[in-house]
């Protein structure tokens, strides 16, 4: 019988392992820790959006009910297709449905599930990129899916680096995600384009998974489905809302596959859903109205409000914000010699504030991601606010009680 381990007792970031009596050792996953935090109110852990609503998204939820009594599964096909629409629409995309199907889903880690023993059916190795959510690797390996790392940096240093990479990759299926979670990396339209060619010409398939779209900058956006649906290679993109609207946790992901694999994946799909609520997508549409008003403004700038209150609080010489991107997530590195990122998560736990460490990010090797920490930043700036006067305060004593000895 397996034997569940201890937080204070992790020392791997695999899904589970066998000690030395052979007996398999399951390690708390990132997602078990971001449950543990939910009831706590300066919670930074999860990176869903729980941020307060706008007068207008208030409004819509005040409507809902009769969201609810004009819902009909009978139109729902339509209503997706129209939502999807709308929703790559929003993130400069090319709706191309002679091309790409649509299947909705409950999560996009449903999707991936599905990617995942699609996989596995047809005996696929894949390259996935490192650091990712640690949920990624888990299912694909829960799957016995071989895996090989594609380092995120190879990704961003230019042509030759790519080209070295790509060089060297060996798997079947390459597994990408930009905006990377939990960096912020995008990988550019040039290094994006070249990767898709790589597939075309060596017959391999991409996934990409794009949930933190929306928060790019105009100019990191390009439109992954066109240059996709050009290539006439086999792949998958997954995308979500759960990282966006505050639906307590009513969301509406959905998979788009291209013509090469819709058999497989609808079959598979097909195991696992009926068809999503057409309430969920309704209320969904309805917020997404809200931000085509604006293209998206309002959920960028809550975000780079938060990236900014945080850094005017915190010292970068205790936590420096170590990316650029405009993610709904801030990936911070720990300046402190002698503290890790588990170190400081744990002090900070204790002091009723909860991120995550960054070393189960690196799903292959994990102590690159040592000396970091994931923060949500889709919160109510007053919760960012406390939560960064307490980080703050541990910085100094730190370093008071350095600078004692």
């Amino acid at each position: 019988m397996a034997r569940v381990k201890r937080d204070d007792q992790r020392d791997t970031c695999t899904a589970g392992r066998a000690d030395t009596r052979g007996v398999t050792v399951i390690e708390r996953n990132l997602t078990q820790e971001e449950v543990d935090a939910l009831p706590f109110e300066l919670n930074l852990s999860d990176g869903h959006a729980f941020r307060p609503w706008t007068r207008a998204e208030s409004e819509i939820i005040a409507d809902s009910a009769r969201f609810f009594r004009e819902s009909d599964r009978r139109g729902g096909p339509e209503a997706e297709a129209e939502y999807i629409r709308r929703y790559l629409a929003l993130g400069a995309q090319s709706y191309i449905p002679d091309h790409f199907t649509g299947l909705m889903s409950y999560s996009a880690s449903m999707a991936v599930e599905i990617v995942a023993n699609v996989l596995r059916l047809r005996g696929l190795s894949a390259a996935l990129i490192e650091p990712c959510f640690d949920n990624i690797a888990d299912i694909l390996q829960r799957h016995r899916v071989p895996l090989e790392p594609i380092p995120e940096t190879a990704l961003t240093e230019g042509p030759d680096a790519l080209e070295r990479l790509l060089g060297t990759l060996t798997a079947d299926v390459i597994f990408l995600v930009s905006p990377n979670n939990p960096t912020g990396t995008v990988v550019g339209e040039e290094a994006f384009t070249r990767i898709v060619e790589h597939c075309r010409t060596e017959n391999k398939l991409l996934v990409l998974d794009g949930c933190f779209r929306v928060y790019l900058s105009d100019d990191e956006v390009y439109d992954h489905y066109g240059i996709l649906a050009a290539s006439g290679i086999d792949c998958v993109v997954i995308e979500d809302t759960g990282k966006v609207w505050p639906a307590a946790e009513l969301k509406a992901p959905f998979l788009c596959v291209s013509p090469g694999l819709v058999r497989e994946v609808k079959a598979m799909h097909s195991d696992f859903l009926l068809h999503l609520s057409p309430f969920t997508v309704r209320l969904i549409t309805e917020f997404l109205a809200l931000a085509e008003a604006d293209g998206g403004r309002h959920l960028r700038e809550l975000v780079v409000r938060n990236r900014t209150l945080f850094q005017s609080t915190v010292p970068s010489s205790f936590l420096r914000t170590d990316d650029t991107r405009k993610l709904g997530l801030a990936w911070l590195r720990v300046e402190r010699d002698g503290l890790d990122g588990e170190d400081v998560r744990k002090l900070l736990a204790r002091r009723g504030v909860h991120v995550l460490s960054g070393e189960r990010f690196y799903w292959r090797s994990p102590h690159l991601g040592r000396k970091h920490l994931r923060m949500a930043l889709l919160r109510d700036p007053d919760v960012i606010q406390r939560a960064a006067e307490v980080i703050a305060d541990l910085g100094a004593e730190l370093a008071g009680s350095r600078s004692r000895r």
